[in-house]
């Protein structure tokens, strides 16, 4: 099975998918649903599927995946990319090294088996340290059942891979990626950049986007799924602004499907190029 690609700087990136993600009207906020409706062309009562993208970068001998999908813990659409990898020719022992946007379940979830083992045995996880810390941290008192829930599960992926965790400190560059962090989603949440000679360079967006058809031209728009709404948008502006500005080639988790393409501006805002 080929896969879709794009070629940064002579680095081929490659877009796999983990299937699609749920999703609904309501969990859309600071727009007009039936806005929101007509930008993501229609819904089945309110309800609508986002793709779960995942990438793979072959460089200097290693294999190297950005996120790890949801292995078969949130929906029966999701969980596909071991299968997809394998039909691709990548056996997930193959992978060297998983860098990963942040922590949440559509990311890492598919780091472990139903039984909480490895999916892939030898890799080494690349996260920052800022991300890392408060996903690991012990609850406080005031801290949210999400956010309580999501720390026990951090624990369930992380577990196997314990003794090969590269945290990433500040911006220190790593596997030739440079960590962007972009809060609001998640404390740590980061894109990464991979610069290429003479300029531009690929860059990672995670869930910068969560609904391209919505928040790449209108930015201000958030979802129930940041912890920090406010901060998501300031993040969002910036990060397309950057991808705009510097011409980066992007990949976005939630992109639409394979999730390639280059941010432009459009007007005051922006719009989304595939390819």
């Amino acid at each position: 099975m080929s896969l879709p690609s794009m070629t940064v700087g002579g680095v081929e990136v490659q877009g796999l998918s983990d299937g699609t993600l749920p999703t609904s009207l309501d969990k859309v906020v600071d727009m007009d649903a039936a806005q929101a409706e007509r930008l993501v062309g229609g819904t089945d009562n309110g309800t609508f599927h986002i793709p779960v993208n995942n990438f793979v970068i072959r460089r200097d001998g290693k294999v190297i995946m950005i996120d790890a999908g949801a292995g078969n813990t949130m929906y029966p659409t999701l969980g596909r990319l071991p299968g997809n990898l394998r039909a691709a020719g990548v056996d997930p022992s193959a992978v060297t090294h998983i860098v990963i946007t942040h922590l949440h379940g559509d990311h890492a979830n598919g780091l472990v088996d139903d039984a909480g083992n490895a999916h892939y045995p030898n890799a080494e996880i690349v996260v920052h340290e800022i991300e890392a810390d408060f996903w690991m941290a012990p609850d406080g008192a005031n801290d949210s059942d999400k956010v309580k829930g999501n720390r026990a599960r951090t624990k369930i992926n992380l577990k196997p891979y314990l003794n090969r965790i590269h945290r990433v400190r500040r911006s220190e560059e790593y596997l030739g990626f440079v960590p962007v962090i972009a809060p609001g989603h998640t404390p740590g949440h980061t894109c990464w950049l991979l610069t290429a000679p003479g300029g531009g360079g690929f860059m990672a967006l995670g869930d910068v986007v969560h609904v391209s058809a919505i928040q790449i031209s209108h930015p201000d728009a958030g979802m129930i799924y940041d912890l920090d709404k406010d901060q998501a948008v300031k993040s969002r502006k910036r990060i397309l602004d950057m991808a705009a500005s510097e011409r980066f080639a992007i990949a976005g988790a939630h992109v639409n499907a394979p999730g390639f393409g280059h941010i432009v501006r459009k007007g005051a805002s922006f719009a989304f190029e595939a390819g």
